[in-house]
């Protein structure tokens, strides 16, 4: 039995599952050792590591990036009472059975319209300060333009495009009318802003909406999402109040005529009178009468056409939705730097790689030996 047990142990007593104090200390020594002749080996792959770095810091995009985002409410505007208010705010936390809501204004689909391509391309072409409440000058230019100027897209996808690079909208021109390059460039800013905006549900227990986005330059991140959010509000408030409003135009378009048909009468009835101010005939007396009889009933639908007029008027604040801002953009901007860093962190790779094949080639000898 100790013949047995002494076969188990190695030279220090130890199992042969178990390593002496002694035997790390000398397997570190060996390996400090080899790492110390084979410098050569580390030195090549850190210096791998460093010029793939370098490249990569090379094609890296340095510039900041300032975060602008603005936090608002939409309420208001509802002609269905309150169980369509309710049944609006159950649908914008995806509760509720049957068929999707149609209206592009509820949940899920108003976030889609935010960012739609008719948004956003209505937002660009508008008017904009371009200098801000800083100066104490104001300067207007199209929202596209401001962006092509400090937005990016001329160093980045236009680079070796002159034509793009050099290009500006003209104000006021319908974009019915655009030329090809216009909607080459319309198309090219489209894509990358949609890209760098974005609008979410700030939280599932609130109906407050956030609209984000990270720009270059911080001014035009802070105007790009004021601008996007009067966007929706003024495109938001024709949609919804599109009918009454089609039924205003034809309130007064029927007023002003049956003021110039009232107009008109109430002058016959007037020269008539004095025409024949000592009638005793009949047939003169019932010209008279009709004329009286016409008068009146324009005058009551004159009357009423006028409240119908007030009370469509009235139906348009009524219906007309409510943006509240919660929380509007503020100054300064949160600023993302971007600085190079695969450079370090190839040169750690590249000695962590040294190491390890060193490690191995350690580990292979022993093996050897053994």
């Amino acid at each position: 039995m100790e013949t047995i047990d002494s076969r188990k142990q190695d030279n220090n007593g130890l199992p042969p599952d178990q390593i002496s104090p002694k035997e790390v200390v000398n397997r570190f020594i060996v390996f400090k050792n080899q790492v110390v002749r084979s410098w050569k080996l580390i030195a090549i792959f850190m210096v791998l590591g460093g010029v793939i770095g370098f490249i990569i810091d090379l094609n890296q995009d340095t510039r900041p990036t300032y975060t602008a985002y603005i936090t608002f409410n939409l309420g208001g505007g509802s002609s269905t009472g309150a169980m369509g208010d309710l049944g609006g705010l159950a649908s914008m936390f995806g509760l509720g059975g049957g068929a999707p809501e149609a209206n592009i204004f509820t949940g899920e689909n108003f976030l889609y319209y935010v960012v739609s391509r008719p948004i956003i391309t209505r937002s660009l072409l508008k008017e904009v300060d371009t200098l801000g409440i800083a100066n104490d000058t104001v300067h207007k230019d199209l929202m596209i333009n401001y962006y092509i100027q400090h937005g990016g897209i001329r160093d980045d996808e236009w680079e070796e495009d002159d034509t793009l690079r050099n290009f500006r909208f003209v104000r006021g021109k319908d974009p019915k009318t655009f030329t090809r390059i216009e909607n080459k460039a319309l198309d090219g800013v489209f894509n990358r802003i949609k890209g760098e905006t974005s609008i979410a549900q700030l939280d599932r227990k609130s109906s407050f909406l956030t609209l984000r986005t990270g720009q270059h330059a911080e001014h035009l991140a802070k105007v790009w999402v004021e601008t996007l959010l009067e966007t929706v509000q003024e495109d938001y408030t024709q949609k919804q109040n599109k009918k009454t409003n089609e039924m205003l135009k034809l309130m007064d378009r029927r007023l002003d005529s049956l003021r110039v048909v009232l107009g008109r009468n109430d002058a016959s009835l007037a020269r008539y009178i004095d025409q024949n101010q000592q009638i005793v005939v009949a047939e003169g007396q019932l010209q008279q009468t009709k004329l009286t009889r016409n008068s009146s009933f324009l005058q009551q639908m004159y009357y009423s056409t006028v409240q119908s007029v007030d009370n469509l008027k009235l139906s348009l604040i009524k219906e007309a939705p409510l943006f509240t801002i919660v929380e509007p953009v503020a100054l300064p901007l949160f600023k993302e730097s971007h600085q190079p860093f695969a450079m370090k962190t190839g040169l750690v790779l590249g000695l962590m790689l040294g190491l390890i094949a060193i490690f191995l080639k350690v580990t292979y000898q022993s093996i050897m030996q053994s």
